[in-house]
């Protein structure tokens, strides 16, 4: 596929629709038959592919020929097929259509990107705080290009948004606040031609106009410091969207159009956007994309018990955690040691990232064999250092993921609500938590990990050299309940000897 040929006519169809855009950033996008259905929206699995548009005609034309040919062979993945085989569709012949766009958005000097883009949902059912409504929906909002909110970025975070309560953080404090802000804005740089990643400080000292005033505050304790430390005088701003979402009207209109889109899907929906400003300085809101959302339900009604006495518990926690209510009998615990992976060269820690998959591989009945995976930082991220680089298809017969954070690195989880990773883990029905035990109320009893017996070398002979890096504890007698309360936003994982 990637070194095929076209048709010449579907060469000359190619050519006048670039002549149509002109020299307009454009993105070309996958656009199947199974995707986007109800019951499957293959977030994430095929590519879509930013292209500058910039240069001669042949340099555009070749540019976007070498899009069509990754997208079509992003059918064949090993993470695309994998999601078919378990979604039942494998069977089913997918064919592939493409979605060419122009870029939304509008020029700042030689970048181009739109004001503000995110991802909406218009059922939350993975609320963080109790008070909240699930059906008021919630937003993943980034400044400049969307592929901060739709993906997991390494070292940066979105502003996550509950409609119902748009000021309401899942973090605690300034300085989380500080620490779990985006910091950098993905732009198509037209001088360059190319999708790029810049530092939202360094975009502010070229006096590029983002309009901070009404996305960001100043981060007055930041800059003291750069003065106490004789830096030359700079602007620090920290996205919080205050005056956006204090303001505006803009919560409600998204609401409203997350609810006009649901009534007429007859369906929670998940969708992409852009904001713009109009002339007279209003936000004008762009629809991109939108497609079922696959939820999970308050389910049943989980009642955590009174009086677990701190001995038989394993960790708990407040908020965290996606996947409804959930009651599960864990009968094994893989567990990564961040100190010692975080020592490991850039090649062993991918070669843990093929162990897991391997161990991922041995677990042949979820319903048999529940298991619990915890690592330290984000698992999936593409950067070793701050999390364990797992492909989803190497972590897909998981029964619950874990993120634990790391206090001794940036190995920090990320509640990714919304992202590609979050529909991955919900269509697979993979209960996922994040544990802060440094900042949010939750205690770990990691000791209980390394007093307990190591199985990796008996299932996986030829990596027992990675035995102080991953423990893989087989829990026989051992009754280890994990139950989650969405309502009361409590987690406990404890030992139930009844």
């Amino acid at each position: 596929m990637l070194t095929g040929s076209f048709p010449e006519q579907l060469r000359e169809d190619f050519q006048s629709m670039l002549d149509y855009y002109g020299q307009y950033p454009i993105i070309v996008r996958s656009s199947s038959l199974l995707e986007d259905s109800f019951g499957s929206a293959f977030a994430g699995k095929y590519d879509s592919f930013f292209c500058a548009n910039q240069g001669s005609p042949e340099d555009r034309y070749n540019a976007f020929e070498a899009a069509v040919r990754k997208i079509f062979s992003s059918t064949m993945s090993e993470d695309a097929l994998t999601y078919r085989k378990q979604r039942g569709l494998d069977q089913q012949v997918e064919q592939m259509g493409l979605l060419v766009q122009r870029v939304s958005g509008s020029y700042h000097r030689q970048y181009y990107f739109p004001e503000l883009a995110g991802v909406g949902i218009s059922y939350n059912t993975f609320v963080w705080d109790k008070q909240m409504d699930p059906k008021a929906g919630m937003l993943r909002l980034v400044l400049g290009l969307g592929t901060r909110a739709v993906d997991r970025v390494e070292g940066d975070y979105p502003r996550i948004v509950a409609l119902d309560e748009p000021m309401k953080l899942p973090l605690k404090g300034y300085e989380d606040i500080r620490r779990f802000s985006q910091k950098d804005i993905d732009l198509v740089n037209i001088n360059d031609n190319d999708l790029q990643s810049q530092s939202l400080f360094r975009l502010i000292e070229e006096g590029i106009d983002f309009n901070l005033d009404r996305y960001g505050v100043l981060d007055r304790e930041t800059m003291n410091r750069l003065r106490e430390r004789g830096k030359p005088a700079q602007q620090v701003w920290l996205l919080t969207f205050e005056h956006l979402l204090i303001r505006t009207d803009f919560p409600q209109r998204m609401q409203k159009l997350l609810k006009t889109l649901e009534t007429a899907y007859q369906y929670p929906v998940d969708i992409e956007f852009t904001v713009n400003r109009n002339a007279d300085q209003t936000e004008k809101i762009n629809l991109l994309q939108c497609r079922p959302l696959q939820t999970k339900g308050l389910k049943k009604r989980v009642s955590i018990p009174d009086g677990i006495t701190a001995e038989k518990i394993f960790f708990k926690a407040e908020g965290g955690f996606m996947g409804g209510n959930t009651a599960l009998q864990i009968k094994q615990v893989i567990w990564i040691d961040a100190k010692r992976y975080s020592q490991l060269s850039l090649s062993d820690k991918h070669e843990v990232a093929r162990l897991i998959g391997r161990l991922n591989r041995c677990i042949k009945d979820r319903e048999q064999q529940p298991t619990l995976l915890l690592g330290p930082g984000r698992w999936g991220t593409s950067t070793p250092s701050l999390g364990v680089p797992v492909k989803f298809s190497e972590i897909n017969n998981m029964t619950a993921i874990g993120e634990v954070a790391f206090q001794e690195g940036e190995l920090m989880p990320e509640l990714s609500f919304g992202s590609h990773f979050f529909q991955d883990l919900v269509e697979a029905d993979i209960f996922y938590l994040a544990l802060f035990p440094d900042t949010f109320p939750c205690s770990l009893n990691d000791g209980w990990v390394y007093q307990s017996s190591n199985a990796l070398e008996e299932l996986m002979p030829g990596s027992s050299h990675f035995k102080p890096v991953v423990k893989v504890i087989e829990l026989q007698k051992q009754n280890l309940m994990l139950l989650a309360d969405v309502v009361a936003q409590k987690l406990v994982c404890f030992w139930d000897e009844e």
